[in-house]
């Protein structure tokens, strides 16, 4: 690699770690009727007078569903490493906390506002926000909106994209979460999809242990752990198509298919230029129990699956905050630097004939860790990493020269 490929490195690193002083902040949508029915896929609400109008358009005064407003109360600034998940009340509302404690900001986009991108006069623009969360659309995309999804991941912006099975309409408007998610990916009636997968039109209900055997994946060994499980109370598949979409992965599949094919995914994730994308086909593992007193809620978050629901979904979050060419950064190979093993869980050597002056450690976020020396040469250092999480780490080293180069690593 050139030392102008290493530098441009270096600047978008340097750029990413300005921007990471400032909390990375999650939108959780709720303009698709995520409160319709027996539904209250969101952080807080404090309001409950929203129901179905015509259309299947939830409005204000027509019922008794929750109605979430920007910021969840009480204020974020509140939550510790102790404060429990009832801090706030939505039946997603463990996964925002969870979020918080990690520094992530995390709001709502609140029913009847617009969902843009690019636009400068909507204070809630989705370029203000790393990641964007949708757990169970039931109102269809317009062709603007659509628009503005597509842009967003394209220029590096991060999509969790969760469904629901089929003929799980909540609010009447004839169209359910796995066709609107499908519709929203293809750009035409029958076109392959441009994320590289579609959602099934099936039901299931089934507990896995089929999990990609994927020891270096971000999202089954992340920051917030391994995972191993996952419980199905009533949600779709996924097909891939890695040929519309080479980076497509399914990491968690249904009993009794090949985790390295393309049917029966129940998660998977994708790249689309230079954002990515993560789609899970039911809403279950994100419920944590909690919400509106009038739905029948059920805890997926943490009571199941040993706990891998919040845990997979944690990782998730995280990798989709962190922007594509801090991920690629790897190689100090053309200074004369080698890591190995790589990826490893205990020891990592550093050597080679031009030696750091300083090796300073990233995690995901790009926050410093504390990663111990444990001894050192003349030609390289032994570095310590069992105190770490497992998960992607970035190293970042700076020689006697003035460069600043950057390794991936990846602990186990």
């Amino acid at each position: 690699m050139r030392f102008s490929t290493f530098l441009t490195l270096c600047l978008c690193l340097a750029a990413h770690l300005g921007r990471a002083q400032q909390p990375l902040k999650v939108l959780f949508d709720a303009t698709r009727a995520e409160t319709a029915n027996n539904a209250d896929w969101v952080l807080d609400a404090d309001l409950r007078n929203l129901g179905v109008g015509s259309g299947g358009a939830m409005v204000p005064g027509a019922g008794s569903d929750s109605n979430p407003q920007r910021f969840p109360t009480p204020a974020q600034s509140g939550i510790t490493a102790s404060t429990p998940e009832t801090y706030w009340q939505g039946a997603i509302s463990s996964w925002g906390v969870a979020l918080a404690k990690r520094g992530f900001q995390v709001e709502t986009l609140p029913n009847g506002t617009r969902l843009t991108y690019g636009d400068a006069t909507n204070v809630q623009d989705l370029s203000n926000y790393s990641v964007y969360v949708v757990d169970e659309p039931n109102i269809r995309f317009s062709a603007a909106e659509k628009t503005a999804l597509l842009n967003y991941v394209r220029n590096g912006g991060g999509l969790m994209m969760i469904s629901d099975h089929d003929n799980s309409d909540r609010n009447g408007d004839g169209w359910d979460s796995p066709e609107i998610w499908n519709d929203l990916m293809q750009p035409a009636t029958g076109a392959a999809s441009v994320f590289g997968f579609l959602f099934d039109l099936n039901n299931l209900v089934v507990n896995t242990t089929n999990v990609a055997a994927l020891p270096g994946d971000s999202l089954l060994h992340g920051p917030a752990g391994d995972v191993a499980a996952m419980e199905y109370h009533n949600g779709a598949t996924m097909t891939l198509n890695p040929a519309a979409n080479p980076s497509v992965r399914g990491i968690i599949y249904r009993p009794g298919v090949s985790t390295t094919g393309t049917a029966g995914a129940f998660m998977a994730y994708a790249r689309y230029g230079r954002g990515k994308v993560v789609a899970l086909g039911d809403s279950s593992p994100a419920d944590d129990g909690t919400g509106d007193p009038g739905d029948s809620l059920y805890n997926g978050w943490s009571a199941e699956a040993n706990g891998d629901h919040a845990r997979v979904l944690l990782n998730a979050t995280i990798w989709l905050s962190i922007p594509k060419r801090i991920t690629t950064a790897t190689q100090s190979a053309a200074a004369g630097i080698s890591f190995y093993p790589n990826p490893t869980s205990q020891r990592l050597h550093v050597t080679g004939a031009v030696k750091p002056v300083q090796v300073r450690w990233l995690n995901a976020l790009g926050q410093a860790v504390a990663v111990p020396l444990l001894a050192e040469t003349p030609t390289g250092q032994t570095y310590d990493l069992t105190a770490l999480s497992a998960g992607l780490y970035v190293a970042q080293l700076t020689l006697a020269d003035g460069r600043v180069l950057t390794q991936r690593v990846q602990r186990r």
